[in-house]
C-alpha cells in the first residue's frame, strides 16, 4: 500500500518518507541503487540510513520494520486506546466504525434469513442506504484526519479507509445475495441447502472473530481467523462438487450464491488482517504473531 498523503511533508521529513517508501516498494540491494533511484547523493542516503537504523525502522538488509514505523504514528497506535486526533476524550472514529459494522452484519444476516425462505425485519436491500450513509461518515472523518496529520499517521488512516471499503462491499454483496434469491426460479434443497446454510453460519463466525480483532484489539485471534477461513474454503470446495449434481439452472444459481458468500468472507478476513496491522504495525500475512 502506498504511504503517500494528501498534504505531503516538506524538507528532510519528505525525503525520509520517500526513502522508506522506495525501500518498501523496490527493496534495493545497495545504498547506491537507492540513491540513483531517488536522485540523491549516496552520502545523504547514508545519513538517512543511519537515522532510520537507529530508530529500528530499517535493517541492514534494507527491510522496513512496520512495527517501528507505526510506533512513530503515536496518534493512532494502538487504535483501541486513542482517537485519531490523539486525545483520550472518546473513540469517535471507532463509534463510526462500529455503527457501520453493525449495519453490514444486519445485511448479511438478512440475506441469510431470505435464503432460508423467511422474511427479515428489514431486507438487505432496505439496509443498504444506511450502510452507504455510515460508510460515507467514516470516510469523511478519515479524510479530515488525513488532511491534518503528518506522515506516517495517515498511512494508518489509509488502512482504516480500506477497512471501511471492505465492510461496505460486504453489505453490497449481501444485498446482491437477496436479489439473486428473489429472482431464482427454484431454491436449493436437501443436503445442498444444509451445506450452504453451514457456510452462511461460518461467515458469521468469521465476522465475530474480526469484530474482536478490530474493536477489542485481540490480535491473537488472527490465527483463529485464518484457520476458520481455511475450513470454510474446504466446505465450499465440497459444495461446488455437490452443486454439479443439479440441472444447469440450479447449478448456476448455487454457484453465484457460493461465490458471493466466498467474496464476503474474503473481505471480512481483509478487515481482520488490516486491523492487526493498524493495532500492531505488523502484516499478519507475512509475520507470525
Amino acid at each position: 500500500m502506498s504511504w503517500h498523503q494528501l498534504n505531503q511533508p516538506t524538507g528532510r521529513e519528505a525525503t525520509v518518507s520517500h526513502v522508506i517508501e522506495a525501500i518498501d516498494a523496490t527493496a534495493p540491494e545497495t545504498k547506491e541503487d537507492l540513491a540513483d533511484q531517488l536522485d540523491l547523493s549516496t552520502h545523504y542516503i547514508s545519513e538517512i540510513f543511519q537515522e532510520l537504523k537507529s530508530e529500528g525502522v530499517i535493517t541492514k538488509s534494507y527491510v522496513i520494520d512496520n512495527d517501528a514505523v507505526y510506533k512513530t504514528a503515536d496518534a493512532v497506535s494502538p487504535l483501541q486506546n486513542k482517537t485519531l486526533d490523539g486525545t483520550d476524550d472518546g473513540n469517535h472514529i471507532l463509534d463510526l466504525f462500529q455503527s457501520l459494522y453493525d449495519n453490514v452484519l444486519k445485511q448479511y444476516q438478512a440475506a441469510k434469513t431470505t435464503f432460508l425462505g423467511d422474511n427479515p425485519p428489514r431486507t438487505a436491500e432496505e439496509l443498504e442506504p444506511v450502510t452507504n450513509e455510515r460508510y460515507g461518515a467514516v470516510l469523511s472523518e478519515l479524510r479530515s484526519y488525513t488532511l491534518s496529520t503528518k506522515w506516517p499517521g495517515n498511512r494508518v488512516a489509509a488502512d482504516l479507509a480500506s477497512i471501511a471499503k471492505d465492510l461496505e462491499i460486504v453489505g453490497d454483496r449481501s444485498s446482491f445475495i437477496s436479489e439473486v434469491i428473489s429472482q431464482a426460479d427454484a431454491a436449493p434443497s436437501g443436503t445442498v441447502k444444509t451445506r450452504l446454510l453451514d457456510i452462511f453460519d461460518s461467515g458469521e463466525k468469521i465476522s465475530d472473530i474480526v469484530e474482536t480483532i478490530l474493536f477489542e484489539g485481540d490480535v491473537s485471534q488472527i490465527s483463529t481467523l485464518h484457520s476458520t477461513e481455511k475450513q470454510i474454503h474446504r466446505q465450499m470446495s465440497e459444495l461446488y462438487e455437490l452443486a454439479t449434481a443439479f440441472d444447469v439452472d440450479i447449478y448456476g444459481h448455487l454457484v453465484v450464491l457460493i461465490r458471493t458468500v466466498e467474496r464476503i468472507i474474503h473481505h471480512w478476513v481483509n478487515v481482520g488482517e488490516l486491523a492487526v496491522q493498524v493495532h500492531t504495525g505488523l502484516d499478519p500475512g507475512h509475520v507470525e504473531l
